[in-house]
């Protein structure tokens, strides 16, 4: 684990890790800073890059993360450190999880920000998306992942082709996405269909972040 930051009522201002890794070529991690409306299952995301059960999740929609916490990832050669923050909308004012996001970058940098919605309109966050923008530079890639589609029907990827253009005139834009579930191990057993989608999932969103955190750090 690289760090956790305690976060009673209002966030801590320290970044600094108790474990620094080196990825493949001595350089340090890419840093990957994954966010989402509170209960759309941003600790499962986390999980799912990760490959552990690494960042506490339940299966329901309530507050989960109440402090910031990293993780690191190692996959396609490289190493990451993967933030897992508090949800907006949950016990922290938006202006509050933004600085989390803008101290970060300012500590640390951001190669990477994944964007966690779940498939219902209500996770869209127009402001909350331009709010970030305008903290984080345009040349860092913004990802987004849709999650709750293991029982979507027909290809999961038609819920981008229905919903896609939604989140473009709403300005919300993504250097890629990738349609997934975050189910853990332990929910998928004996489900094989469950369990393909799974790994499935866990391969898009590492190729993507495998893709995106190229050469030099941001």
């Amino acid at each position: 684990m690289c760090f956790s930051s305690k976060t009673n009522g209002t966030h801590s201002k320290s970044l600094e890790p108790a474990q620094q890794g080196q990825n493949s070529n001595g350089q340090n991690p890419y840093i990957v800073v994954v966010f989402g409306r509170t209960g759309v299952g941003v600790s499962s995301l986390v999980n799912l890059i990760v490959g552990s059960p690494v960042a506490q999740w339940h299966g329901d929609t309530r507050p989960c993360t109440q402090q910031t916490m990293a993780y690191t990832a190692a996959f396609a050669g490289k190493q990451f450190c993967v933030y897992d923050i508090p949800g907006y909308g949950g016990g922290f004012t938006d202006t509050e999880i933004t600085e989390i996001i803008q101290d970060i970058k300012s500590k640390k940098g951001i190669d990477m920000l994944v964007y966690c919605l779940r498939k219902k309109r209500d996770t869209m966050m127009p402001s909350v998306f331009r709010e970030i923008r305008h903290v984080v530079p345009q040349k860092v890639p913004m990802v987004g992942v849709v999650t709750e589609l293991e029982r979507q029907e027909g290809s999961v990827e038609s819920w981008w082709t229905k919903n896609g253009e939604t989140l473009e005139k709403m300005g919300i834009t993504f250097d890629e996405h990738a349609c997934v579930t975050t189910l853990a191990a332990e929910e998928v057993t004996g489900n094989e269909r469950f369990s393909e989608f799974r790994l499935q999932s866990q391969e898009a969103v590492r190729g993507i972040l495998a893709r995106r955190c190229e050469g030099a750090k941001r």
